[in-house]
């Protein structure tokens, strides 16, 4: 079967920036603070990558074979539009625009023609950098990242199979293995 790669993202934005704040010793404000108040205030950077692409592409399949084949998955009949001008999370697609082709066809639905949910994702750092002592090369970094700080919810592909409970449906969200998505998640560190 002719078809989208499983792989086939059609748009993808990442953008990555990174800011150093304008506070404290040598800086733009507060240039003149020296000692706790330049601890505090001084050497903060705030780092994000952020992240927007299209859904992976999905194919409908029967949940039950009429084709007799021995293995394999059988495809249903098109009759109508599967894609719907406002999915929901309840009703992806159209699942009445996919009919049984009957005993020994395999259908004329092509290899993932539709398209789940994409990703819209946040992830933000905040690193402070303490200077150890009179000598400029000896620092620690306290370092505080989350990871999709929105908690948007990054839905897997819906159910596909035609006569299925699940058929149109989405279950699931998080972290499948094609992307870097994920609910949030929250880590500090010290160096």
């Amino acid at each position: 079967r002719s078809g989208n790669s499983s792989f086939d993202v059609r748009q993808s934005l990442v953008l990555s920036w990174s800011y150093e704040l304008p506070f404290g010793k040598g800086k733009t404000l507060l240039r003149d603070a020296h000692g706790p108040l330049d601890w505090i205030v001084g050497g903060w950077q705030i780092n994000s990558i952020d992240t927007f692409q299209t859904g992976s592409p999905f194919t409908v399949t029967m949940s039950s074979s009429a084709l007799n084949a021995g293995t394999g998955v059988q495809w249903p009949n098109t009759i109508a539009a599967g894609k719907l001008s406002n999915p929901t999370v309840k009703q992806w697609y159209n699942t009445a625009a996919f009919v049984s082709p009957g005993s020994y066809v395999y259908g004329n639905e092509g290899r993932n023609s539709l398209y789940g949910p994409g990703t819209k994702q946040f992830d933000l750092s905040m690193f402070k950098n303490f200077r150890l002592g009179a000598v400029e090369t000896r620092r620690a970094q306290f370092r505080a990242e989350v990871f999709n700080i929105f908690n948007t919810p990054q839905f897997y592909n819906p159910g596909t199979s035609i006569g299925s409970l699940t058929a149109g449906t989405i279950t699931g969200a998080g972290q499948p293995p094609l992307f870097q998505r994920t609910s949030r998640e929250i880590q500090v560190a010290l160096k």
